[in-house]
């Protein structure tokens, strides 16, 4: 499933109407790099846990599961909260109604909330974590 999601993610570049580049660097774990050090930035797919399934459908059959997509570019503070807006924006826009890229019995991501990562002023980035839930099939 989140090498399905690294697919999507990948997409995002500005050739393609999105606002940043930051799909040319997606890892599927956190990199040792810093953002500042990237002229595109970072972008990474985390498993943060799984769980029972909310959907009765679903419940003997799958794991509610959740993941977070970590996204961080270089910005000047000036220019900082429209940097977060256009990571969250593309992050959401790429996973958003993906389900034919996603194996059978796996529900597409649903956006569940987003949220800044902190950074001093002299970081020279501005980052953002983006969470979401898939229904995937127990193994």
């Amino acid at each position: 499933m989140l090498q399905a999601v690294e697919a999507c993610l990948a997409r995002i570049q500005v050739a393609d109407g999105y606002r940043t580049d930051v799909g040319s660097d997606v890892t599927l774990e956190p990199a040792p790099a810093l953002a500042s050090e990237k002229p595109i930035g970072l972008l990474t797919v985390v498993w943060l846990r799984q769980e029972r399934p909310v959907d009765s459908a679903v419940l003997r059959t799958h794991r509610l599961t959740t993941f977070r997509v970590v996204a961080k570019i270089p910005a000047d503070m000036d220019e900082a909260q429209e940097r977060v807006d256009a990571l969250v924006s593309d992050i959401e826009r790429a996973l958003d109604g993906q389900q034919a890229e996603f194996p059978p019995r796996y529900s597409a991501p649903v956006y569940q909330f987003a949220e800044p990562l902190a950074a001093e002023p002299e970081a020279g980035y501005v980052g953002a974590a983006v969470t979401f839930t898939s229904n995937i099939p127990k193994q």
